[in-house]
């Protein structure tokens, strides 16, 4: 009788621990993995401004961790730093590629294609293959933008 009785809820726990692991995996995962491009004919800037950009000091974005906005938020990279270019564009330029940081190389990427999610930050325009195709960064041509420099952050919504 003690038996059967240890055997319930043995199997309720088995029971919620698989329910757990593969419920999330049942759920639909983004239609557009690795990004939320704009739409046709809308800019960055213009698709920036609907994701509600908050003022950032640029000291607070170094050393953050980049993913990738799918369910699975697979690690794409860390920031490194943020810098200008000659047309006055804002950049973020963070480690991309490799494996466990190791062979990966430094991309620009426009600050208006990425997005804060809490403590870290997601490329929401690009999929990791088109962020393959960016050029490694040459920081000539570029300015540094100091540490203590406000710029405006679009905000994510969880993907899963």
């Amino acid at each position: 009788m003690v038996r059967g009785y240890l055997r319930w809820p043995r199997r309720a726990a088995v029971t919620a621990c698989l329910a757990l692991l593969l419920g999330p995996g049942a759920q639909a995962q983004s239609p557009t993995p690795g990004g939320m491009p704009p739409p046709p004919g809308m800019s960055l800037e213009r698709s920036n401004a609907m994701r509600f950009p908050q003022p950032v000091e640029v000291g607070q974005l170094i050393g953050r961790t980049v993913l990738q906005p799918v369910e699975s938020q697979n690690v794409l990279g860390h920031v490194h730093s943020v810098v200008r270019d000659d047309k006055g564009q804002v950049l973020v330029v963070m480690s991309f590629g490799g494996i466990l940081g190791f062979g990966s190389r430094l991309i620009a990427v426009p600050v208006d294609a990425m997005v804060l999610l809490g403590d870290v930050m997601e490329v929401a325009a690009y999929t990791p293959p088109q962020l393959s195709h960016f050029a490694t960064f040459d920081p000539a041509g570029t300015t540094p933008v100091p540490p203590e420099t406000v710029v405006r952050v679009g905000l994510a919504k969880p993907s899963h």
